[in-house]
């Protein structure tokens, strides 16, 4: 039994040493797995840095990107300013032509009013015209504040907005009108006591309503006619009228501001004279 016994714990022993001995062989280092793990690694932190890599240069194509974003509106925005600019440009040299042309078809008429005038005086003998080149040596001597004078090629030309002298879209003049026009007629009387002078009424693009642009600023340069004649200022045979309505605009009608500039009268003093015989 003893014998037995002693058996079994020795084989007890011996398994246990057994035992023992593979644990130690797993935990030794295998040398096939520890010559192939460097290259491993290696391998990985390669691709690391190539990804990082990618990374910096993802980055900075999509700053590019961001850029050639910004660059790109801010050329179409230039592109379509300067686009507005051509076309406001048109816009203006098309006036400028229309505004050449009405002037030149002014002039003849013009011309016309006065030869007829002349023609008539001279029958009726009690004047005749004639032309005074020294007008423009006379132009710095007019100074009437708050309206402006202008000289405009052979003439000179004297604007009274159409707001300070008549009730709005009439020929009605305002109650401080008559005190303005008295200003305007002794200024013209003093400087220009014989020249032919020219009332032209205009407006601008707004409907008028019952009445047409031309009949409203033919109406308001006769108000106007009247008012200076009214006094004995101005002998009715020195003076003419003519309505043109909007078709010569000095201002832009797009604009609050610029229409208010285009409703006036405007006094236009000629080179021609008017001597009494």
């Amino acid at each position: 039994m003893l014998a037995k016994f002693s058996l079994a714990r020795n084989l007890l022993v011996l398994a246990s040493i057994s035992f023992a001995a593979g644990l130690a062989g797993c935990n030794a280092p295998n040398p096939f797995l520890t010559s192939s793990a460097p290259p491993q690694a290696a391998w990985e932190q390669q691709q690391a840095s190539q990804l990082q890599d990618l990374g910096r240069r993802a980055t900075a194509l999509d700053v590019d990107n961001r850029d050639l974003h910004t660059e790109l509106a801010q050329a179409n925005q230039q592109v379509k300013l300067f686009s507005d600019e051509i076309t406001l440009l048109r816009s203006r040299l098309a006036e400028t032509a229309s505004q050449l042309q009405e002037y030149q078809v002014a002039k003849v008429q013009t011309e016309r009013q006065l030869s007829a005038l002349e023609a008539t005086t001279t029958r009726g003998g009690s004047a005749r015209i004639t032309a005074n080149n020294s007008l423009q040596e006379s132009l710095p001597v007019i100074d009437i504040p708050g309206i402006q004078v202008r000289p405009d090629g052979d003439v000179i030309r004297i604007e009274l907005p159409a707001d300070r002298l008549f009730h709005q879209g009439t020929s009605q003049l305002l109650p401080a009108a008559v005190t303005l026009l008295n200003q305007v007629a002794g200024v013209v009387a003093r400087n220009y006591p014989r020249q032919i002078v020219g009332i032209e009424g205009h407006t601008d693009t707004v409907p008028t309503g019952a009445i047409s642009s031309h009949q409203l600023s033919a109406a308001q340069s006769t108000a106007v006619f009247e008012a200076l004649t009214s006094r004995s200022r101005f002998p009715a045979e020195q003076l003419f009228t003519v309505g043109y309505g909007a078709n010569r605009p000095v201002a832009s009608n797009a604009t609050p501001a610029g229409r208010a500039r285009n409703r006036r009268v405007e006094v236009v003093i000629y080179p021609e004279t008017v001597d009494g015989t």
